[in-house]
């Protein structure tokens, strides 16, 4: 029971993170494309993790741990690159 609580707090995470980097990504008015390039993801992983974050199964490329650190670090670059725009404008 626990560990079905852990996975499920997990896949909250997974797709709570790439819900804040997809509305970042939004705000940088990036393509789908753009988004998947920025994760390092090939289509095939791209369409997985979009399903995922329609309730849909976790995918098992990339890796959890993986695919959070990238979520992490493209969110940050994304929020600093807006940030600095506005700055500029």
């Amino acid at each position: 029971m626990l560990q079905s609580m852990t996975w499920l707090a997990n896949d909250k995470i997974a797709r709570d993170q790439f819900q804040v980097f997809s509305q970042l990504g939004d705000e940088m008015r990036l393509s789908m494309d753009d988004k998947r390039r920025v994760l390092l993801l090939s289509d095939k992983e791209w369409s997985s993790w979009s399903e995922f974050c329609q309730d849909g199964p976790l995918p098992a490329a990339p890796q959890l741990p993986v695919m959070l650190r990238r979520l992490g670090s493209a969110s940050y670059r994304l929020a600093a690159l807006a940030e600095h725009r506005a700055t500029r404008a």
